[in-house]
């Protein structure tokens, strides 16, 4: 008998809201249920704490604690608080939803913005919504909201970046768009900062320049799609962010040693996850394009 497949379907297990004003709220989530359950806690007025093993964070109002039960964590009303904790949870079957709540949460913290006004804060008032008045279509529609939800957390994180932290922000930015002619002068603008300063920041910070991590980024795309497809390798080019197809196959020759058509002949696709040059994180390398001049040529 074969084993069962994973179940992809989360589900609402209950929402509340709260009005805490002393210490004696308090829970140890490392003895409570089960680490299937995942909590998502909108502070709506006063202030939470919640403590894990990156330390201990406030939770005023307009963020949410994340947290699951049967983990390293506490969290409950702060012992220096003056005002009452007023809150909206919702525990929720993480099941499928898993990477998207670790990432977050590895990416950003266990205390997150969520704006009143915001997309995250509305799908959260409809989660709130439907599971009183039960009227979720199906579990199909129940886990869609939810991971809407995570989705929406994400991105507001992100956009929160832009004036916390440029260099992430630009780094996300070219994540997201490296399949789009990219010019980092104008990235760079977009974080704030100048040109030079992004491309010394983020080197500092992530051991490459931004320029390379773009050309890594739509090598692994384009290694893919060459092993996935059949498609002419002008498309695939295209389709991978590089100028042209030209372009393309001289940095694939240049890092893996043959062109894209031999590769995809000889069946050559044995990783599909292309390191950083080594000699990235030693020496400055000589500009790629886009990166030299007035900065107007997009990468």
């Amino acid at each position: 008998m074969t084993d069962p497949l994973p179940d992809p379907f989360s589900s609402v297990l209950g929402i509340g809201e709260e009005l805490r004003t002393g210490t004696d709220y308090f829970w140890d989530n490392h003895r409570r249920g089960s680490g299937e359950e995942a909590v998502i806690q909108l502070t709506l007025a006063g202030a939470g704490f919640l403590e894990d093993a990156r330390g201990r964070s406030f939770a005023p109002a307009g963020t949410a604690m994340l947290f699951s039960h049967d983990e390293d964590s506490r969290y409950g009303y702060p012992p220096e608080a003056t005002a009452s904790y007023r809150l909206r949870y919702l525990v929720f079957k993480v099941a499928g939803l898993r990477a998207w709540f670790d990432r977050l949460r590895a990416e950003f913290g266990a205390v997150v913005l969520m704006a009143p006004a915001g997309e995250a804060a509305d799908i959260f008032a409809d989660l709130v919504r439907r599971y009183k008045k039960r009227q979720f279509r199906d579990r199909v529609q129940e886990t869609e909201l939810l991971h809407r939800l995570l989705v929406a957390l994400y991105r507001e994180q992100v956009a929160a970046t832009q004036t916390r932290d440029p260099v992430d922000y630009g780094s996300h930015h070219l994540r997201d768009n490296f399949r789009s002619p990219l010019n980092l002068k104008e990235v760079a603008a977009l974080c704030g900062v100048s040109r030079e300063h992004f491309i010394r920041a983020f080197r500092r910070r992530h051991g490459e320049p931004p320029g390379a991590l773009l050309r890594r980024l739509r090598l692994e795309h384009a290694h893919r799609m060459l092993r996935a497809t059949q498609l002419p390798v002008q498309e695939v080019a295209l389709a991978s962010g590089f100028a042209d197809a030209n372009t393309f196959c001289r940095a694939y020759r240049l890092k893996f040693g043959v062109s894209p058509g031999a590769a995809r002949k000889q069946g050559r696709f044995t990783s599909p996850t292309v390191g950083p040059d080594r000699d990235d994180a030693k020496k400055t390398p000589r500009p790629a394009r886009g990166e030299s001049g007035s900065g107007r040529r997009p990468l």
